[in-house]
């Protein structure tokens, strides 16, 4: 599995969750700079479900959705949604781009 597109907008989507676990005061020792290493370090998905299992006090908005990304569903319905969104917002760039240009 290529994971070159899909670090980044996992490094991007848990660190504004970060971000607003700290804003809202429910977490305070988390390091983003070793979070981002160690997704970087992810090679397949097996490694990004580890990951997730780790830092899943990150996505306590998806269990109250009634999802899990600790699960192995979980984790694959969390990537395809990441890389959907990225397509969609890649579409909406590339129809301004030529309705603007």
């Amino acid at each position: 599995m290529d994971m070159k597109v899909i670090i980044p907008l996992i490094v991007g989507d848990m660190t504004e969750r970060l971000v607003t676990e700290r804003r809202l005061g429910t977490i305070e020792d988390c390091d983003e700079r070793q979070m981002a290493s160690q997704v970087a370090k992810c090679k397949t998905m097996s490694d990004i479900n580890m990951l997730l299992c780790e830092y899943h006090f990150l996505f306590s908005d998806e269990k109250d959705r009634g999802r899990s990304v600790v699960s192995v569903d979980g984790t694959q319905e969390y990537v395809i949604r990441l890389l959907t969104e990225r397509i969609e917002t890649d579409a909406d760039i590339i129809y301004d781009a030529l309705k603007y240009g």
